[in-house]
């Protein structure tokens, strides 16, 4: 029996940005996907004894983006609308991917291309991220710290630069006494002065290969990772995903997810609190910490 999908209203505001019909169509069809899964395996994830929490890099962990920032700080000119030419390859990258021009995975590799143009370097990933300090969700940060503690299993997974996540891991460690397990996502290459040469394996939407470069769901990823680190056997039903938009709608499909609500939200931060792409929808404000650590920890007695 064929399955009707219902009329979404969404705002046009958010339909020009996303340039609409194909990537929200797609969103739509993974959402019913998404709602299927859910509903079928309800009585299977309805416990909340976690071992393992995955977390999402950009919107999540920090608000902002690192693609855009890094952008912004090797592209700063601007143009006569006073964007940076930063903000436009961004947006540009964006709007292909909306319209289908680029996959995910040509998007990362056009984008580190960019990078690679400005001689972009491990010095330069260090100046993106004191940029992007103050962006950081500390009340997430410390329910993953008081979760550690506890004996759970933290993982920062990310389609974004590796390298990147790991400059962001040491911080935290140093500035809040917490770090992750382990830090998943895009590999790049360095040359002998630390200068990125060139994309090793990425971190995408499924497994495949892409022009030579093996491609990694963070699925597969996180399975990678937790073997190398002495865990053979990855339950999904100990499993909690916290992110912020549909970019992981496909791993969100098997995990209990937690979906962040920013007090501005982005566009796909949007459709996905609209189309409720998550178990637990939270909003980004001074009950965050407390109702995180409900949901990974259990009620406060």
């Amino acid at each position: 029996m064929a399955i009707r999908i219902p009329r979404l209203k969404v705002p046009r505001a958010i339909r020009s940005k996303l340039s609409a019909a194909k990537l929200l169509g797609t969103v739509m069809k993974n959402s019913i996907q998404f709602k299927l899964r859910r509903g079928a395996f309800r009585k299977r994830y309805k416990s909340r004894e976690f071992d393992t929490i995955i977390v999402d890099m950009d919107g999540t962990l920090f608000r902002g983006d690192a693609n855009l920032e890094g952008l912004k700080f090797l592209y700063p000119d601007k143009n006569e609308g006073r964007k940076t030419y930063g903000e436009e390859i961004y947006d540009s990258l964006i709007s292909k991917i909306a319209s289908g021009e680029y996959s995910i995975e040509r998007a990362i590799l056009e984008g580190n291309k960019f990078l690679m143009a400005k001689k972009a370097s491990v010095k330069s990933l260090s100046g993106v991220l004191s940029i992007m300090k103050g962006e950081i969700r500390v009340p997430l940060v410390r329910s993953l710290k008081k979760a550690k503690r506890r004996g759970m299993t933290i993982v920062l997974a990310t389609l974004s630069s590796r390298t990147f996540g790991e400059l962001a891991n040491s911080y935290i460690a140093e500035k809040y006494g917490f770090g992750f397990d382990m830090v998943l996502g895009t590999e790049l290459s360095f040359d002998s002065q630390k200068a990125i040469t060139g994309v090793k394996s990425i971190v995408g939407t499924k497994d495949f290969d892409f022009g030579g470069i093996p491609v990694h769901s963070k699925l597969t990823a996180i399975r990678h990772g937790m073997a190398a680190g002495g865990k053979e056997f990855f339950d999904l039903k100990k499993a909690v995903l916290i992110t912020d938009s549909y970019g992981d709608i496909d791993l969100a499909k098997m995990l209990v997810t937690i979906l962040i609500k920013p007090e501005n939200p982005t566009a796909a931060q949007k459709v996905s609190q609209r189309l409720r792409l998550a178990d637990y929808i939270i909003r980004d404000d001074s009950d965050l910490q407390r109702n995180l650590e409900s949901i990974l920890l259990g009620p406060v007695k």
